[in-house]
């Protein structure tokens, strides 16, 4: 434990001098991260990521200077003692005033320049105003140093994502486990979600259907489970703020030959998608070979909207290194990435069928970090 919390603090220590130095460059006086409490697995949290405590409350900031000194500000009295026992920031703030409390703290800190809000993208209309007359108009948006330093989860973040891999891996296990004819898929679901949470998954982003001919992924509903359907999961549990993301597909009882043939080329698209994983080459050609594969199939009609319009992603709420995989992603994909790659794919013939890795992208390529093999799985009632 104390080992944890010594890299935890050598890491929020690098952050911040990141963030002196770019607040050095932009000429900022300081920097006020901001949450409104809500969470996505497809942006990084400000609050989580400067502070390591996951917002709860409506209003909770962060405030930086440039000096390196740190304050965080919540709303809820109750919440106190979990975020002390946390955070590395020494001073905790309680107020139901938010403004008013930013604003008292600026002018205790006396900053004289600009405060770049980060968080701004999340920030209500009304208290971005508020602000904006409560400092005298000295705000300014500064989302772009997030999007900046928080592209990498940081070696010291791999055995939590490994730790997530392996959950995941464990959650599909009770797909195969648990499901029976007769079974609706919400119970399916919460069966998966009871194995992932028993193992330490803070949470989890899940969708488990089945069905004769699905169109697309959706959350789980009351109809049962029938012979012959297809189940496709999607599975991400999260660990210290680092998600993982698992999807494949399971026939119940033998899969027909049909659905074998068609799977096959789901596996095709993936094993030359993860060839294009290397680091100094650009993000789309992994989207184009996909559509490739599935176009020499037939099926280019099929991978464009409303059938298909990504081919995976950055997830996480403590670093993204992009939003989507798509044809027109020009990023460069560097060492130290870390991403979900999924040729999941609608088939006429068939239904939606999935099938996705989370990769850590290493020196010599791409690196699953789940354990599931890559292939059609079944489940024998």
């Amino acid at each position: 434990m104390q080992a944890n919390r010594s890299q935890a603090a050598a890491s929020f220590d690098a952050k911040v001098r990141s963030l002196r130095e770019a607040m050095k460059e932009q000429n900022l006086s300081a920097l006020l991260f901001y949450s409104t409490g809500q969470l996505s697995m497809l942006e990084v949290n400000p609050i989580l990521w400067i502070s390591g405590v996951l917002p709860i409350g409506s209003n909770t900031a962060v405030l930086l200077t440039n000096s390196g000194d740190a304050t965080m500000v919540i709303s809820l009295p109750w919440d106190q003692g979990r975020v002390r026992e946390q955070t590395w920031i020494p001073e905790v703030r309680v107020t139901d005033r938010f403004v008013d409390a930013v604003r008292e703290l600026v002018q205790q800190k006396r900053l004289k320049g600009k405060i770049g809000i980060v968080g701004w993208g999340f920030m209500p209309a009304a208290v971005y105003k508020a602000l904006e007359k409560a400092l005298e108009g000295r705000v300014e948006v500064a989302d772009s140093i997030l999007k900046s330093l928080a592209r990498f989860p940081g070696r010291e973040a791999l055995p939590a994502l490994e730790r997530a891999a392996k959950i995941a891996d464990i959650g599909f296990s009770a797909v195969l486990e648990r499901a029976k004819v007769g079974m609706p898929e919400h119970e399916l679901a919460a069966e998966v979600e009871y194995a992932m949470r028993s193992q330490g998954a803070e949470d989890n982003f899940g969708m488990v259907s089945a069905s004769d001919h699905s169109h697309c992924t959706h959350p789980p509903s009351d109809r049962r489970i029938q012979p012959g359907d297809i189940i496709i999961a999607e599975i991400t549990p999260a660990v210290e703020g680092h998600f993982v993301q698992l999807c494949r597909t399971a026939v119940m009882g033998p899969a027909s030959a049909l659905v074998r043939e068609k799977f096959a080329i789901l596996e095709e698209a993936m094993e030359k998608s993860l060839e294009r994983v290397r680091p100094g080459k650009k993000v789309g050609p992994i989207s184009q070979v996909m559509t490739e594969v599935f176009s020499a199939h037939g099926y280019e009609k099929y991978c464009r909207p409303p059938y298909m319009r990504v081919r995976g992603h950055g997830l996480g709420l403590q670093s993204i290194p992009f939003p989507e995989i798509v044809d027109e992603n020009d990023f460069v994909i560097e060492e130290g990435m870390c991403f979900v790659v999924h040729p999941n794919q609608y088939i006429p013939e068939t239904g939606y069928l999935m099938l996705g890795d989370t990769v850590w992208v290493e020196a010599s390529g791409p690196r699953r970090l789940t354990q599931t093999p890559m292939k059609l799985f079944t489940v024998e009632d």
